[in-house]
């Protein structure tokens, strides 16, 4: 597993390193930090689930979030 995990990390780096590269290049330093965000958030997540640890679900948060939205909409 931990063959996987490196080599998952370590695709993940040099991906992220060519995109942020191509996007800076073209001066979208906004849209370079959000990709590097997410890509440093998958890389964490994605090896903690190919070392199998039980993550928390992330569907109660979006829930609660969106619920009243949600309603209020369909009140109008």
């Amino acid at each position: 597993m931990i063959f996987y995990t490196i080599v998952f990390v370590g695709f993940l780096l040099v991906w992220s390193f060519v995109r942020i590269r191509f996007f800076l290049s073209v001066q979208k330093n906004k849209e370079a930090a959000v990709f590097g965000t997410l890509i440093g958030v998958s890389s964490i997540v994605g090896s903690l689930l190919i070392f199998r640890v039980n993550l928390p679900s992330m569907v109660v948060p979006f829930k609660i979030i969106f619920e009243p939205i949600g309603t209020l909409l369909l009140m109008q």
